[in-house]
């Protein structure tokens, strides 16, 4: 468990004064390491952008450019060239946007290709999206689930951005600084889950939220009773459902094994009311109050008639009569 001295130690590493630290409870000492998680990684965003246009052009992107429109020229003749076009119109969004992708692809075909190499267009962004999400996630491998999760939730809802997509790839893989965040990312999950679980949830709603994960357990939890309609599960929270899937599965669990013990005890009632030994139907008798439920337990004495033994049938209604539930 990190010590809240430890705790100050290390956000005091983030430009606030010990002095400061030391006066703030435990709570906001949390919460400010949240604020630091979200917003450093920003920061580090700003980094060097005029060092990053410099290797843009020294890279002589014109030219580059240039020779992937020739060839779209190129590709896009009776029969298109699918593969090569794909291919180029790709490597135009490591620089340029959904717009001017569009202006510089249409500029070399024709009329009656517009409509369909949009949509080619399109389609190639939507998939270098992805692309470029998929390795910022590669990017974040280490931090905890949690971290993870939180952080690609902020780059998804930037998906239409390619160009901040790009710059945190670029940064990230800059002066050791994927390390830098694996390090921000795992002190925020340690602080928090070490030194106050409770807050675990409060900081990472929306991973146990999570929409996928939550049907999910809707799911298991239809498969297991009818007691719940699916419209008001969804409304419950995650850890809700999680305590109501386990005790679905422990009461079902119990049922199982119940269900063995009545098979077990019918049959081993069957043996010893057939030689009418008093003192083993006893035993049994109490050995069954004890393991399973006094409604089970009739139930299963009820398939055996013990009108023709009155010593059996006394003994039954005297311990059943003194047999106190647990």
């Amino acid at each position: 468990m990190i010590e809240r001295k430890e705790m100050i130690y290390q956000l005091s590493n983030y430009g606030y004064s010990k002095a400061t630290l030391e006066v703030m409870s435990t709570r906001e000492l949390i919460q400010l390491s949240k604020k630091i998680s979200k917003n450093r990684i920003l920061e580090f965003l700003e980094m060097m952008p005029s060092e990053k246009q410099v290797e843009i052009i020294s890279d002589n992107t014109s030219e580059y450019i240039s020779k992937e429109l020739e060839n779209i020229s190129h590709a896009i003749k009776e029969e298109i060239d699918f593969f090569t076009l794909y291919e180029a119109i790709e490597k135009i969004f490591a620089f340029y946007g959904m717009n001017e992708a569009v202006e510089l692809v249409l500029s070399q075909v024709s009329e009656k290709y517009y409509k369909q190499i949009t949509q080619i267009i399109e389609l190639v962004y939507r998939y270098y999206q992805e692309s470029l999400l998929e390795e910022i996630e590669e990017l974040c491998r280490e931090y905890p689930p949690e971290e993870q999760y939180e952080q690609m939730s902020i780059y998804s809802k930037k998906r239409e951005d390619i160009a901040f997509l790009r710059d945190i790839i670029h940064t990230m893989k800059k002066n050791n600084n994927q390390s830098k965040f694996t390090k921000i990312s795992q002190l925020k999950f340690e602080i928090i889950h070490d030194y106050f679980p409770d807050f675990l949830y409060e900081n990472y709603e929306e991973y146990y939220e999570d929409e996928d994960k939550k049907n999910q357990i809707i799911e298991r939890i239809m498969s297991l009773t009818n007691a719940y309609k699916k419209a008001v599960l969804k409304n419950k929270k995650i850890v809700v459902l999680r305590n109501i899937e386990a005790v679905l599965l422990k009461d079902k669990d119990r049922e199982n094994e119940e269900k063995t013990l009545i098979k077990d005890y019918t049959k081993k009632f069957a043996e010893i009311v057939n030689s009418e030994d008093e003192l083993a139907f006893s035993i049994l008798l109490k050995e069954a109050l004890d393991l399973l439920d006094e409604r089970d337990v009739k139930k299963i004495i009820d398939n055996f008639d013990l009108s023709n033994n009155p010593i059996l049938q006394q003994r039954y209604n005297i311990l059943l009569r003194n047999h106190k539930p647990k």
